[in-house]
């Protein structure tokens, strides 16, 4: 019996210092996606032409807004001197220019996005071959993202270096 107790003793010393040395011998990186991401330049670049079509749109639906609220003025300063027919034409007008307001801010929302999905697309693309290219470079076992961590110490974090070889273009 103690000759079994002391060979149970002897393997479950073996696998946890196995265990340790194995642990000592792995090289493990994280990785902040969304910063390294964000932090390209080719985002930045993609962001500032984003805020660029935006200024735009916006410009164009405040023309249609003002529009629309000075068509609503006249048509509540006038409407007692206007017939019934040219006054049912004016609210159609108007209800038609609301209309293409609404279809004009729901595609500029739709192109806002397809954009930005295009240039976050093709930065993704491109992240997941620099991360396997930086981690083989690098002798790295494990790099590890976001979501499935919950703390890493600073040593650790190869963000800032993954988004550096994003930037590079290499």
């Amino acid at each position: 019996m103690r000759y079994r107790m002391l060979m149970v003793a002897i393997l479950a010393l073996g696998v946890f210092t196995s265990g340790q040395v194995i642990a000592a011998e792995l090289k493990i990186g994280f990785v902040d996606v969304k910063s390294a991401i964000e932090n390209t330049k080719q985002f930045r670049t993609g962001q500032q032409q984003l805020e660029n079509i935006k200024k735009t749109k916006q410009t164009e639906l405040e023309v249609l807004k003002n529009r629309m609220t000075q068509m609503d003025k006249d048509l509540t300063s006038q409407s007692m001197a206007m017939s019934p027919d040219r006054l049912s034409r004016k609210q159609q007008d108007i209800n038609d220019m609301k209309k293409d307001f609404k279809r004009k801010l729901q595609d500029a929302q739709e192109m806002m996005t397809l954009e930005r999905n295009r240039i976050l697309q093709g930065i993704n693309t491109k992240f997941g071959k620099k991360v396997r290219e930086f981690g083989k470079k690098n002798n790295y076992d494990i790099i590890l993202t976001r979501p499935s961590v919950l703390y890493v110490a600073p040593k650790h974090d190869v963000t800032t270096q993954v988004t550096k070889l994003l930037d590079s273009g290499k």
